[in-house]
């Protein structure tokens, strides 16, 4: 494999900086650590950085930016306006491959311990959040049903990458299916094989069967 060529120092320091959380930790990322890695130098970090917190944000901001470009890939695919954006986020959470899955695990992980303590990296994550979901709203998705399906995969992703959460596969594709259901107009989802039956088990067990 050829050497990565940068196009900037500011993107060595950034795959440097991903590359020692992804090695050693949140705890272990320094300046110090970063300029080692990258072996840029300290004047040269701080042109690009103004401190640490800067430099997390950066790391969110590009990471933002990737997964961004790869759901308006899919929704570009997608020849269904009504909820084609959230549809691509669910997408994306159930069917990204093994090893980029692990990776932005790993980074997701570090960066929501970053913004407990960073007010820029934890505002740079609600700006992200908020844009998706006024996304979905735009498309025409009730906002409940954005704001759940926005929740759910937020769970399903810190479950599964903490260990606290382990679906069968089966649990996996009934998880999938169900957020999906929620970007589809009603009509859709009354005609949806299964909806009819489940409709009426719940009246059942509310009594309204009787």
């Amino acid at each position: 494999m050829s050497p990565r060529v940068y196009t900037s120092s500011r993107d060595r320091i950034l795959d440097a900086a991903e590359g020692v959380i992804l090695s050693q930790g949140l705890g272990r990322l320094s300046v110090d650590a970063v300029l080692r890695a990258s072996g840029a130098s300290k004047g040269g970090f701080f042109h690009h950085f103004a401190s640490k917190d800067g430099l997390l944000a950066a790391l969110l901001e590009r990471l933002t930016a990737r997964v961004a470009a790869s759901l308006e890939s899919a929704v570009a695919r997608d020849p269904v306006a009504h909820g084609r954006a959230l549809r691509a986020q669910i997408a994306l959470a159930f069917e990204m491959p093994k090893e980029e899955r692990e990776r932005l695990r790993a980074l997701v992980l570090a960066l929501v311990e970053a913004a407990k303590t960073s007010t820029t990296v934890a505002e740079s994550a609600r700006a992200s959040t908020r844009q998706w979901i006024e996304r979905g709203v735009a498309e025409g998705v009730p906002v409940g049903d954005v704001l759940v399906a926005q929740l759910a995969l937020d769970g399903y992703w810190l479950g599964e990458s903490m260990g606290t959460l382990a679906l069968t596969r089966g649990q996996r594709r009934a998880l999938f299916e169900s957020l999906r259901a929620l970007t589809l107009p009603r009509a859709k989802r009354e005609r949806r094989p299964g909806a009819a039956r489940s409709a009426k088990t719940r009246t059942s067990r509310s009594g309204g069967g009787r």
